[in-house]
């Protein structure tokens, strides 16, 4: 048997949380000396220890865990390993979420340090043509999953195009149908340049669009080379460069993958180049 202190090492859990335990019926001591109060464990008190810490760790209050083990120490491990699973699968998706407010908060502060200072940013005003491209047009739940979204649509749209025998061609196109900003809920379409005969002459595929993307007499455009995380920076600049110019937005925004495909994995001193592109329209009076 082992002393409280030397139990307390072996299941990592302070000599306070036990003695806590041990008022509550959770864990009792498998002997207690009448004489000194000593309390004394068994190596086989271990996976009872491990159920209350785990099943605290899940958020679960002490109240809700003393019925949970009622009975002994009868919850399955698969049981315990599936609710252990869906708490850690909450727990990164809200870390994710953290991550990315951090990344707009970032964002925020830099853009107020800009304020004054002449745009990190060459927009150009041009003409943008029409683009054939194959697309997946689908809702994105969050900004924080953006990234997943973006693999997984990628993914699906090279390997259907391949099964259709159409060659995929670049740059890649990510347009934003949005009018007005969403954080959550995003109207995304993301697609791949193809032939123009391939729109003028779709093969039949339920899953895929094939279009062309229309053309436009203006748009501002920036040329961005960075992290993905950081892009916000240049939509900011072009959204800021916009109404400053005397222009709305005429069309939806458009990211187009210069240097290649979004989901393929980069050098370690590559970095993404990307245009932004903005439809505009000047502001009428």
């Amino acid at each position: 048997m082992f002393k409280i202190g030397e139990f307390s090492q072996l299941g990592q859990v302070s000599t306070r949380m036990l003695r806590h335990y041990d008022k509550l019926g959770l864990l009792i001591p498998s002997h207690t000396d009448e004489w000194t109060g000593y309390r004394y464990y068994t190596i086989d008190q271990l996976p009872r220890l491990h159920r209350i810490i785990a099943l605290k760790e899940l958020g679960l209050s002490l109240e809700q865990i003393s019925n949970l083990l009622a009975g002994g120490d009868d919850l399955p491990a698969t049981e315990l390993r599936g609710m252990l699973r869906m708490r850690q699968a909450d727990l990164a998706q809200e870390l994710q979420a953290k991550q990315m407010q951090l990344l707009q908060v970032e964002t925020r502060l830099r853009q107020i340090e800009q304020e004054g200072r002449p745009s990190p940013y060459e927009v150009v005003v041009k003409p943008i043509p029409a683009q054939p491209v194959a697309s997946i047009r689908q809702i994105v739940p969050s900004v924080a999953e953006f990234s997943y979204y973006c693999d997984s649509i990628y993914g699906r749209l090279y390997r259907r195009l391949d099964q259709l025998n159409i060659p995929a061609l670049y740059p890649e196109v990510i347009v934003y149908h949005a009018t007005e900003y969403q954080d959550t809920d995003l109207d995304v379409e993301m697609g791949v340049t193809v032939s123009p005969e391939s729109v003028q002459s779709p093969p039949a595929a339920d899953d895929l669009e094939f279009q062309e993307l229309p053309a436009f007499e203006l748009a501002a455009a920036i040329i961005y080379e960075g992290p993905y995380k950081d892009l916000l920076d240049g939509v900011l600049a072009l959204l800021k460069y916009v109404g400053t110019h005397g222009h709305i937005p005429a069309g939806p925004l458009r990211e187009l993958h210069l240097s290649g495909p979004a989901h393929a994995e980069q050098g370690d001193d590559a970095l993404p180049v990307i245009e932004l592109q903005l439809p505009i329209e000047r502001v009428s009076r």
